[in-house]
């Protein structure tokens, strides 16, 4: 196993005075020596940036002024940032305990791996951790590459709980500013020409779900308009997916439950200690009929 590699964190807010102690308690509790934090603060009109002050010099690189949005801000941390292994998370996510640990052994002991990302996990606005994604799925490059990937096709993927290699941040140029609402998106898209996105078979980081404030239930309309346009210069995907993908979130699980791949996942072996990479077919679904069953029943109200 190579060098434990150092990790940098970069958060990106404006006006998150409710959850950014949340969020930076999840990183600063788990940073080692060489680890950062970098705290970036789109000149917050509300306690904000007082509450990043209180955490002193846990916070690596505090910055607050004027930007030209979240992806704007996420860039200039990344531009600062000196880690190996780099991520971002929104002030209003959390990371796990155990994220940083599993993270840091993961990309030591397998240097071919670029990118990785968690089983996806949700928060509710008060914190209470409300649903994990327990599914080890397939995430093909080919159909990252291609904008499969959104909303009615493979779903969109989880950023807070991915984390990358510095050489793959580098090799593709970082964000493209030109996006306003799905630079994240985009950027996976570029990501997967150079690397395979790798599951790992526990939670690294939390999504909070806030229905009607954050941008991606509020701006969703914009946010998939944005998905489009990225994709339109891409291949499209099969005919029948597509008319699939019209047919509602059933037929879409359907379809995400049939198509399978050959993919990578990172699993715990409990008998020898430490993460084996597996690699076999895998469907494209991050939940199973059971799960997804029961989700619709309580969305109904049924008990």
């Amino acid at each position: 196993m190579s060098v434990a590699p150092a990790i940098s964190v970069v958060t990106a807010a404006r006006n998150m005075e409710r959850f950014a102690a949340e969020t930076i308690r999840s990183v600063i509790a788990q940073k080692q020596a060489g680890d950062e934090y970098l705290f970036i603060d789109g000149a917050s009109t509300d306690a904000t940036l007082a509450i990043a002050r209180g955490f002193g010099q846990a916070i690596d690189v505090l910055v607050s002024e004027p930007d030209a949005g979240q992806y704007h801000a996420i860039a200039k941390g990344m531009a600062r940032a000196r880690g190996e292994i780099l991520c971002w998370i929104n002030a209003d996510d959390v990371l796990m305990p155990w994220t940083f640990a599993v993270v840091r052994e993961i990309f030591a002991r397998f240097p071919e791996i670029d990118w990785i990302i968690g089983t996806p996990a949700y928060l509710s606005a008060s914190g209470q951790l409300t649903r994990i994604q327990s599914k080890l799925p397939a995430y093909p490059r080919r159909f990252i590459a291609n904008g499969w990937y959104r909303r009615a096709l493979g779903g969109y993927l989880q950023q807070e709980s991915m984390f990358w290699r510095r050489r793959l941040w580098e090799r593709t140029g970082g964000l493209d500013l030109r996006w306003r609402l799905a630079a994240d998106f985009e950027l996976w898209t570029r990501f997967a020409e150079h690397a395979e996105l790798v599951a790992v078979d526990v939670p690294l980081a939390a999504f909070r779900e806030r229905p009607g404030e954050q941008r991606s239930s509020a701006q969703a309309a914009d946010y998939d308009a944005e998905v489009e346009a990225i994709c339109r210069q891409k291949p499209a995907p099969p005919l029948p997916w597509r008319w699939l993908a019209r047919r509602g979130v059933v037929a879409r699980s359907l379809c995400r439950g049939l198509i399978s791949c050959h993919g990578a996942a990172l699993v715990h072996d409990r008998g020898r200690g430490g993460w084996r990479k597996l690699a076999r077919r895998r469907s494209l679904a991050r939940v199973g009929w059971g799960r997804l069953a029961d989700e619709w029943l309580a969305a109904r109200g049924v008990s």
